[in-house]
């Protein structure tokens, strides 16, 4: 959460030509990212408020991205999820995938995007929202000296104004809508086995075996490194993000006696990012690691532990996966802290069930009944249980919007200091809110991410997960609902 220090303890006036705003350009006060959801904004995001005192979430997507992970690890699902809800939840926002496996395909991404209702169904290449290329077509220092001219065009002198809009944070000390540019993404799908034209020359020209082969990995290296130092300006400076997959193997030690050095806290020592350099590490503001997966079915049924209906019964059925992931590197938050992503390799990313899954895996936080049939507390009105809820979740966007209250408030929960005793169960929430007149079907009717203001027309109102915890304590009232009657 973010509040200014109102007292002057401290403070000291510099003599003449003793102040440093004389030498030195100050960096904006914040910078937005894109909200993504499903566990991952609370975990790389912080609250600051807009005009009207409501709480924005500033957090999601950074710049510079990474997903590392062993093979069949469903990184690529990952990284297509965050494109895909950055164009579904940003109507400005356009992105270039990058395919060094030729394995990225229109079709897939358009099956991957069934369940976002803005962009579900649309032909996002044709409209101009999405554009695809790979390896054979551009080597990676083509296609990166392509992306470059796309942000210097962004930035031009002609053309900055045009690609800049307003988002709803709020500066105090311009008294005025912190801008940003539109949001570009740019995938690479991956990075460890994209080859620069020189490289590709240099196998091209030599037979397996050659002596000239033998420095082929330190030029790749080299040459990645390049790359990465660049992106870690240029896409802040042109509000562009970059996502990239890495491949995690055994790190190989030739000395039995040295045992191999370990890459990041969180990584474990025998494990090291494949055929990219160490700067992938540290030039990439996150980096997720995918530890494990697992086929997500159930113990006595062996089907589906969530089944799409009462029919989806077979044994067997491997569609439903359990992903544990975790931030090895996070320069927006806490990194070390592992959770789980519920994927569909049919559909891709659940967000409800992840969300769900999360809150039921804390002492089934927010959740009433018993553990066979139950109701989340923010919305008693619809019973749950585990046959039923994934249809559910498809079919109520209450439902889907009390999951991602009540996951997000967990976590707030669990990883951040509440100096403003703010924090409850989402009972006293639900209950106390009620109290004061509030209609939670109203309140469950809104979104949770921000949007650029001049798309907020044919958006649901806003209305952050602090917020609610704020109404409860009287600190702030929705600024587009009307005042409440007091009771007489």
């Amino acid at each position: 959460m973010s509040n200014k220090q109102s007292t002057a303890i401290g403070a000291f006036t510099p003599p003449a030509g003793g102040s440093f705003s004389m030498y030195f350009k100050a960096s904006p006060e914040l910078r937005p990212l894109p909200n993504i959801g499903c566990l991952f904004d609370i975990f790389t995001g912080r609250y600051h408020f807009g005009k009207h005192g409501e709480a924005i979430l500033n957090g999601g997507l950074g710049h510079c991205v990474g997903v590392g992970g062993q093979g069949n690890s469903f990184k690529s699902v990952l990284l297509h999820f965050f494109t895909l809800v950055v164009l579904n939840r940003y109507r400005k926002a356009m992105a270039q995938i990058y395919d060094t496996e030729g394995s990225v395909q229109q079709a897939r991404l358009e099956q991957l995007a069934q369940h976002l209702k803005h962009i579900a169904g649309l032909d996002l290449v044709e409209i101009g929202r999405l554009f695809f290329t790979d390896s054979p077509t551009m080597k990676l220092d083509v296609w990166y000296e392509a992306l470059s001219q796309y942000m210097a065009n962004k930035i031009s002198k002609e053309n900055r104004k045009s690609w800049t809009f307003e988002t709803p944070f709020w500066s105090e000390e311009d008294n005025a809508y912190v801008k940003a540019l539109a949001i570009t993404v740019g995938e690479i799908d991956s990075l460890s086995m994209a080859k620069t034209s020189v490289i590709q020359g240099v196998m091209d020209d030599n037979s397996i075996g050659s002596s000239e082969l033998n420095t082929v990995s330190l030029r790749t290296s080299r040459d990645k490194s390049q790359l990465l130092v660049d992106l870690a300006d240029a896409t802040i400076d042109t509000n562009t993000f970059v996502t990239m997959t890495a491949h995690v193997g055994p790190q190989h030690q030739l000395d039995p006696r040295s045992p191999p050095a370990k890459q990041l806290m969180f990584l474990k020592q025998k494990l090291s990012f494949k055929d990219v350099p160490q700067k992938f590490t540290f030039t990439t503001n996150i980096l997720w690691f995918i530890t494990s997966t697992e086929v997500l079915k159930n113990d006595t049924t062996k089907a589906p532990e969530f089944p799409r209906s009462k029919d989806d019964d077979l044994k067997g059925d491997t569609d439903l996966q359990k992903l544990s992931i975790m931030a090895v590197r996070n320069k927006y938050g806490p990194s070390g802290i592992p959770f789980e992503i519920i994927l569909s390799q049919d559909e891709g990313v659940m967000v409800g069930l992840t969300e769900f899954n999360y809150i039921r895996s804390f002492n089934r936080f927010g959740l009433g009944g018993n553990v066979q049939n139950y109701f989340l507390e923010l919305y008693p009105s619809v019973n749950l249980s585990r046959t039923t809820i994934r249809g559910k979740i498809d079919e109520d966007e209450k439902l889907q919007r009390a999951l991602t209250i009540t996951s997000e408030l967990c976590q707030m929960i669990n990883h951040w200091e509440d100096p403003e005793r703010l924090f409850c169960s989402p009972k006293e929430l639900y209950e106390d809110i009620k109290a004061l007149g509030y209609d939670w079907d109203v309140l469950l009717n809104t979104r949770g991410y921000w949007v650029y203001r001049e798309d907020e027309e044919g958006e649901l109102p806003f209305l952050s997960t602090l917020d609610l915890l704020r109404m409860r304590k009287g600190l702030y009232h929705p600024y587009w609902m009307e005042p409440l009657k007091k009771a007489a």
